[in-house]
């Protein structure tokens, strides 16, 4: 049963690594929240993205938990250390493929280390 499972896994991988790039975009989402606030990031807006992050990842934020906070957490950070809020808003009108573009390099280091650390997490389960 071990084998079949590590199996599994491995055959679906690039279902794991599809699914954490696409909530990853979840981050971005609540820019009807933001466009009403200052060009320097707040706090709010800081929880704001935090939240928006935690619930587009929907099961990965419930079984993985503290993992995809600190991976929200650490995206989040990334983003408004490159972006000023204006910015980020003026992205996100954008189309998706550039959003991707923009914004991907900002918090891949974020993504890269919360897929590790789930693949970690799985081969000990």
């Amino acid at each position: 049963m071990g084998k079949e499972k590590n199996n599994f896994i491995k055959g679906k991988h690039w279902i794991l690594v599809l699914i954490i790039i696409v909530t990853s975009y979840g981050i971005y989402t609540g820019i009807e929240d933001l466009k009403y606030g200052k060009e320097i990031w707040t706090d709010e807006s800081r929880g704001i993205l935090i939240d928006n992050c935690l619930r587009e990842s929907k099961d990965m934020a419930i079984k993985y938990r503290e993992l995809t906070f600190e991976y929200c957490k650490c995206s989040v950070e990334k983003i408004q250390a490159d972006f000023t809020q204006q910015e980020y808003i003026e992205i996100k009108e954008e189309e998706i493929e550039i959003q991707k573009k923009k914004l991907l390099p900002s918090f891949e280091t974020c993504l890269t280390e919360y897929q590790e650390k789930i693949k970690e997490e799985r081969i000990k389960d």
